[in-house]
C-alpha cells in the first residue's frame, strides 16, 4: 500500500498539535520548534493564508495553505532549511486539480513572519522568489491549537 507523502507529513504535523498547544513551543529533546501564523487580506478579510509547519535544527516541513476567497486556493506542503531566521522552502500544491512547485522564502522578524513576494517570470509565466525581493508580506502568529487539517479554524 503506498501512502502519499503529504497525509504521513500531516499526521505527524496533527500528533505533535496534540502533544503542544502553544505558539513557537520548543523541545528540548530534539531541538524542534512548531510554528503557526496567519494572513488575512482583502477587504472583509476573506483571503487567507495559513501556515504550519516544524523546525527541527535545520531541516523544516509543514502545510502552507494561500485560500483566497472565491478563487482557487492553493493548499499543499513546504519542506526546506532554516537558518538565520530564514526559512528557505519548497511548497508543493495543488491548484484545480493541477501539482505544482514553488520556491518560497519567509523570515522570523519580531515574533511576526515575513514572505518574500512572488514574481512571474515574464518568459515562462511562472511565478517565482527573486532573492532581491524585500520580505513585504506579514503573518501574524496564531495559536497552533486552534487549528484544522484545513487550516486555522477561526476564519470567519
Amino acid at each position: 500500500m503506498h501512502i502519499p507523502i503529504r497525509v504521513i507529513i500531516f499526521c505527524c504535523l496533527s500528533f505533535a498539535a496534540c502533544q503542544s498547544g502553544n505558539l513557537n513551543e520548543g523541545s528540548t529533546a530534539d531541538n524542534e520548534q512548531k510554528y503557526c501564523f496567519l494572513r488575512l487580506e482583502g477587504t472583509q478579510l476573506q483571503d487567507s493564508a495559513y501556515i504550519q509547519w516544524v523546525a527541527r535544527d535545520e531541516t523544516v516541513s509543514g502545510i502552507f495553505n494561500v485560500i483566497p476567497y472565491e478563487k482557487d486556493a492553493r493548499r499543499g506542503t513546504v519542506l526546506g532549511t532554516l537558518e538565520d531566521d530564514v526559512f528557505d522552502l519548497v511548497w508543493t500544491f495543488s491548484q484545480e486539480g493541477i501539482q505544482d512547485t514553488l520556491r518560497v522564502v519567509f523570515k522570523l522578524d519580531n515574533g511576526k513572519l515575513l514572505q518574500k513576494p512572488l514574481s512571474v517570470d515574464t518568459l515562462t509565466g511562472r511565478q517565482l522568489t527573486l532573492d532581491s525581493s524585500p520580505f513585504s508580506s506579514v503573518y501574524e502568529p496564531i495559536d497552533c491549537a486552534a487549528t484544522s487539517e484545513e487550516g486555522y479554524v477561526g476564519l470567519p
